[in-house]
């Protein structure tokens, strides 16, 4: 028997041991999924309305940080519950049981393909089905992030919903439905934070606890997270949009990110420069390529994967840039034109002007 397989037995043996199967009347574990720092994770089922839902426990949390951390990816989801997009699962109950310091979480389960396993299978794809896929994937982390970064988002922590849900089209942006799910929002943080005497309690144990802390997916990392810890002030962050530029080179180049044999490492790329040379060449191997929009797609790999972050796209300036490549049909064949291009995306118009696009209209 495995480790992992092991520990979920023991974890689901324990909360049916304390009688915590069960929570709110309503929602029942079934079977385990795993455990980690951020707590134990089990299939469950909602006895009112018969369907799967997703239940999270954090039971004897170990120390007040890691409480806080719990306690902001319930107010993330539940925050998210008001999104128009619905980019993340829907948060169902979370009850807290004080003589059993112990809390859980219940969403709805997330039923789609993981985007790990469709980058597995999309290597034969075409170019413009593969950026379909990709815009759906920037149009939802995009709007997912706007109030709390979600600082792990990785292809593990995306789901993919079935194509007839997809709904993107030239027109009426507004409607969309990018059948994407963004889950596990665990290492998550609001954008603003700890600026008002108001704010619950764990907003401050994170801002202290944060700059002393590496939270999410070495593969996803940016580069940052190695330099002097900095809160955000304003919306639009770029943290995930470094993880962006990472799909966007796989999908492109069929080639897996670098992957550090340890943080150590990691952090020597950044510092000697070795990781600023990979995404040169990166972008360099792309630029090469006949691909759509001429000389778009290599300019915006190399904004996403900017090591600098206050030079790095954010992902709506992306969404941009892909609705005018996908939908506006905008091709750039010269350095300086795709530089003009680039210095402001939202205000940049051809020569022609915009068939569908108004100056309003951003994703």
């Amino acid at each position: 028997m495995s480790a992992s397989i092991a520990a979920g037995r023991s974890a689901f043996a324990l909360i049916k041991k304390l009688g915590l199967n069960i929570v709110g009347e309503r929602f029942e574990a079934i079977n385990s999924i795993g455990s980690s720092f951020g707590g134990s994770s089990f299939v469950g089922r909602d006895l009112q309305e018969g369907v799967t839902v997703f239940m999270k426990y954090l039971i004897c949390p170990r120390g007040e940080a890691e409480r806080a951390k719990f306690l902001l990816e319930r107010d993330a989801l539940e925050h998210l519950n008001w999104n128009p997009y619905k980019v993340a699962p829907k948060f169902l109950h979370f009850e807290t049981v004080p003589e059993l310091v112990t809390d859980v979480l219940v969403t709805e389960f997330a039923k789609g393909e993981g985007l790990a396993s469709w980058i597995d299978r999309s290597q034969p794809l075409g170019i413009e089905e593969k950026l379909e896929v990709f815009h759906r994937v920037v149009f939802a982390l995009s709007h997912a992030t706007l109030n709390y970064q979600h600082r792990d988002a990785h292809p593990g922590n995306i789901i993919l919903l079935p194509e007839d849900q997809v709904v993107m089209k030239p027109w009426g942006a507004g409607m969309w439905n990018p059948a994407v799910k963004i889950v596990d929002w665990g290492e998550a943080l609001p954008v603003i934070f700890a600026n008002y005497d108001d704010e619950p309690d764990h907003n401050f144990i994170l801002l202290e606890a944060a700059p002393r802390t590496i939270g999410g997916s070495i593969t996803s990392l940016p580069p940052e997270v190695f330099s002097p810890w900095r809160q955000n002030t304003s919306f639009g962050g770029v943290y995930e949009s470094w993880g962006i530029g990472l799909l966007l080179n796989r999908i492109l180049t069929g080639s897996a990110p670098p992957r550090a044999d340890s943080l150590g490492q990691f952090a020597k790329d950044v510092r000697d420069g070795a990781l600023e040379r990979w995404v040169r060449d990166q972008v360099s191997n792309v630029r090469s390529y006949d691909l759509p929009g001429g000389l778009i797609l290599s300019r915006l790999l190399r904004s996403l994967l900017s090591v600098q972050p206050e030079r790095r796209a954010t992902l709506s300036d992306a969404g941009l840039v892909l609705f005018h490549l996908r939908y506006e049909n905008l091709t750039i064949s010269t350095s300086d034109e795709v530089e003009r291009y680039f210095s402001d995306v939202c205000e940049y118009k051809p020569p022609g002007g915009w068939r569908f696009i108004n100056d309003f209209e951003r994703d």
